[in-house]
């Protein structure tokens, strides 16, 4: 689909703004790219494990052309099947213990955290052989942890929803290409390039999580890694009581849809004056549809977890087995979820430059428009829907959010559960000329009959049968009548962004001999000017809402927050100058030298206004920043590179980005009732998220983490070392009569520094890759390995642990890669490649931690994938 790619690693000012370093240009194929007309096809085989289905992926690629005009066109198709299992958390925490269980005097919760709460008094059917009612004093977790202190307990991780998890179904691609020439005259050449693209995945992920966040367990035999835990420490093991699990069944749908075309063309007007012009234009959607059924273990059972942590996947063994549906229902904590997400994005623009001169020196001149517009949306029906599945009030269509049980286990028709006031009828969303207290009709899937909508899982643990499920809850008429909400199931804030670019540039550039050796170069610099309109949802309180009682409405509910958009313009301009030179110090040695200002803009999502406050455990919010600013950075770059024949080479290379106004995630940690001033209060949250607060003590006691982009008053300089040899190695093996093999190994080092909280995070220290290959008498095989060392992923106060951040491992794959050329090894004219591909051959483990190494935060196995396919040319 594509036969062209240029990478600028160094920027020059003729080239599009918009990274902190170089550019990488991708181009299309045209008919021509070749001489003669063709036919070329490949179609592979394909199966990643564990998964056992095999899945293909293939494509046609067609061109004719005569001397003056062409046309191409070309499709791909690939199904692909995908089975990824592991063990992932949403973090680590500790016990938000009271006074009476750490003993006023030592202080509790001194390293921050604090997600989940040890009872005042033993429950009934708590499990471990603990009598119900025993109050849970310090001295009572003294005695059932024998050798640990009350430090230890206080501050000592475990993971908040340490969870097995499987991710597995197909995913699907179709991408077709067609592009024209036309070449009338030797000095004119017009092109057309249109692209298409569609994706689909349809998979289903689902997990079985210890439910510690939010949770109740009570640890006895407790051990540490560790003494001393005032910075923390973690759990190494222990047995615990009043335990309780949740599955979260989630198949979501995501389908992307693609559509761009590219007009163009170029004329010699002269031997010394040449024009080119381009535009663009480009279209895309994304769905993605991502219903849940979240169910739980009931307490009062009796469940205990054995819990053992030596550094890798923890081990979380239940009292209960996790693969009966018999042991799942609707218990506290359990709940159902519609939310969907649809973005927009679109791109309209054209660009051209003339050029004065020839290589010896020459002047070019040129200019942008771009003018892009993206769109989120977001819609959630999920409380009106929870309502009618297991909220005993299947009546309500679209309901207030506030007047609603929750999903626990209640099933009869009749009158309110306690503690539920009555309410008008919301079949409209509004109560105008509605009366009468509503009518609970019992759930549309009663706690008895959800052991028939489960089944044992493949991973370990129960599964939906989600085609039951969905027609025996009306899911598709919930979902239809979705509404917009302001915060998007991927985490982004719904809003939108158009951002108006134009620019100019005009660069030096030309080679001249000096001392005897050639001196290229290029100059210029760059202007730019963005126009950015942001518009996103706010929601803030109805004034009518008292603040004495809470209550407006006659039955006692609120009205709902008032939304309303608001916009944000920002306008801003910059000169980016550069400058690269090349000078060949003899006929194999090159110095390369470059210095460059560049302009990077900011996280489009980040920009958007309003909050996103999704959390069922309402203890993490997103607040949008819409005056983020583009950072600046300044680039240097020296390389040498030496060619010692053919293909050979070895370079070196050094860098430095000295980075102003970089963008970093600002995390902080308030009282929920801060949260006031952007519309979120106790009463516009659903009845999952006000019990998980009132867990951690209440809106005026419970804390939320707050996260924001801003752009940091701090330098970041980032200082790197690449080096890279490219070698045959026909010269050592022909003397054995042995040719055709080489290798192509390169390392980059990289280094950062600040002088304040300017980071950018998942950037390995050092990276290296090496390939060894034999190619000869139509046989090439290559094994490539590729190694990134761990890196800091996150900035701290990761759970309110102000000392906690994330980080990635060592990572370190191989592969092998192989064609055999038919015609050239049997005679065959006209025969085609096979090929044989084995990507991650030794099943590579890819791990992250939270603050210690043996916190394993998420762990997965992306499984080996095999392709073996026929590929050929006519």
């Amino acid at each position: 689909m594509f036969t062209k790619l240029t990478v600028n690693k160094s920027y020059t000012a003729d080239l599009l703004e918009g990274g902190a370093a170089g550019n990488i240009d991708l181009r299309s194929a045209r008919p021509f790219d070749r001489a003669t007309s063709f036919l070329a096809y490949n179609v592979q085989g394909t199966k990643q494990s564990p998964e056992d289905r095999i899945g293909a992926r293939g494509s046609l690629i067609g061109s004719w052309r005569n001397d003056k005009f062409g046309i191409l066109a070309g499709v791909s198709a690939q199904r692909l099947f995908t089975d990824t299992r592991g063990f992932e958390t949403i973090g680590y925490t500790n016990p938000a213990l009271t006074a009476s269980q750490c003993g006023a005097a030592s202080g509790c919760n001194t390293t921050g955290g604090g997600n989940w709460t040890i009872p005042a008094v033993v429950p009934i059917g708590a499990g471990a052989g603990l009598v119900a009612g025993t109050p849970i004093t310090s001295a009572f977790l003294l005695a059932n942890n024998p050798g640990a202190t009350i430090q230890q307990i206080d501050n000592a991780l475990l993971p908040r929803l340490g969870r097995s998890t499987s991710i597995r179904g197909p995913r699907d691609r179709l991408n077709a290409i067609v592009s024209a020439e036309w070449q009338p005259t030797d000095t004119l050449h017009f092109y057309v390039d249109g692209l298409y693209g569609y994706k689909k995945n349809d998979l289903i992920r689902e997990n079985v999580a210890w439910i510690v966040r939010n949770g109740a367990v009570i640890p006895t035999n407790l051990t540490f890694d560790k003494a001393d835990c005032t910075i923390g420490c973690v759990v190494t093991g222990g047995t615990f009581a009043n335990a309780q699990f949740f599955n979260e069944f989630r198949p979501y749908t995501e389908t992307t849809k693609l559509f761009s075309i590219n007009p163009g063309g170029e004329w010699e007007i002269s031997d010394s004056l040449k024009l080119n012009l381009q535009g663009n234009y480009a279209r895309s959607t994304f769905h993605r549809e991502s219903p849940s059924v979240g169910l739980t273990t009931p307490l009062g059972v009796g469940n205990t977890v054995t819990y053992a942590n030596t550094g890798g996947i923890p081990t979380i063994e239940s009292g209960l087995d996790l693969n009966d549906p018999a042991n799942f229902g609707w218990n506290a904590g359990s709940r159902v979820n519609i939310q969907d997400e649809r973005r927009l994005n679109t791109s309209k623009g054209g660009r051209g430059d003339l050029t004065w001169g020839g290589k010896a020196l020459n002047l070019k001149v040129g200019g942008a428009f771009d003018d892009v517009f993206r769109r989120i949306r977001g819609y959630d029906n999920s409380q009106a829907w929870q309502n009618a599945v297991c909220g005993n009030n299947p009546s309500v269509f679209v309901g207030s959010p506030n007047s609603q049980p929750p999903c626990e286990g209640l099933n009869a028709p009749g009158a309110a559960p306690a503690g539920y006031p009555t309410y008008p009828g919301y079949g409209t969303g509004s109560t105008a000329g509605m009366t009468g207290p509503v009518t609970y009709g019992g759930s549309l899937i009663p706690n008895s009959a959800v052991p028939t909508y489960l089944k044992p899982g493949p991973a370990g643990f129960v599964t939906v049968d989600w085609p039951k499920f969905a027609a025996a809850s009306n899911y598709d008429q919930y979902h239809d009548n979705a509404p917009e909400t302001g915060a998007a199931n991927t985490g982004a804030s719904g809003g939108a962004i158009r951002e108006v670019v134009k620019s100019a540039f005009a660069t030096v550039n030309g080679e001249q001999e000096l001392g005897g050796n050639m001196l290229r170069f290029n100059v210029g610099v760059r202007y730019v000017n963005t126009i950015q309109t942001i518009t996103g949802r706010v929601s803030l309180p109805d004034p009518r809402n008292t603040t004495s009682t809470g209550a407006a409405l006659p039955d006692g509910s609120r009205y709902p927050n008032l939304v309303s958009n608001v916009s944000t313009r920002n306008v801003y301009a910059k000169w980016l100058p550069a400058a690269t030179f090349a000078y060949d110090v003899s006929e194999h040695a090159v110095v390369r030298v470059a210095g460059s200002r560049t302009m990077t803009r900011p996280d489009p999502s980040a920009q958007l206004p309003g909050v996103n406050f999704g959390a069922p455990s309402a203890d993490q919010a997103t607040i949008g920043n819409p005056a983020l600013k583009p950072y600046l950075s300044t680039n240097l770059d020296l390389g040498f590179e030496y060619y010692t024949g053919r293909e050979g080479v070895v370079s070196f290379n050094a860098f430095r980005k000295s980075i102003e106004g970089f963008t970093n995630t600002f995390i902080s940690t308030v009282p929920f009732s801060n949260l006031a001033q952007y519309g979120i209060t106790y009463d516009t949250l659903n009845p999952t998220q006000q019990i998980a607060l009132n867990s951690r003590g209440g809106p005026a006691a419970a804390q939320v983490q707050v996260t924001s982009q801003v752009n940091v008053p701090n330098k970041l300089t980032i200082n790197g070392l690449e080096f890279q040899w490219v070698q045959p190695l026909d010269f050592i093996t022909k003397h054995i009569g042995v040719t055709g093999f080489g290798f192509n190994a390169n390392a980059t080092v990289v280094d950062q520094r600040s002088d304040g909280p300017a980071q950018a995070f998942g950037v390995a220290p050092f990276t290296y890759n090496i390939t060894g290959y034999y190619e000869k008498n139509g046989v090439m095989l290559r094994v490539s390995t590729t190694s990134r060392e761990g890196s800091q992923n996150s900035g701290a106060a990761q759970n309110g642990i102000p000392a906690a951040a994330l980080f990635g491992t060592d990572y370190t794959t191989y592969d092998f890669s192989s064609s055999f050329d038919l015609d050239k090894i049997f005679g065959l004219k006209g025969a085609p490649q096979l090929t044989i591909n084995v990507a991650n051959f030794t099943d590579a483990t890819l791990r992250s931690y939270f603050q210690f190494e043996n916190a394993t935060f998420t762990q997965y196995k992306p499984g080996r994938q095999f392709l073996v396919g026929l590929r050929g040319t006519f």
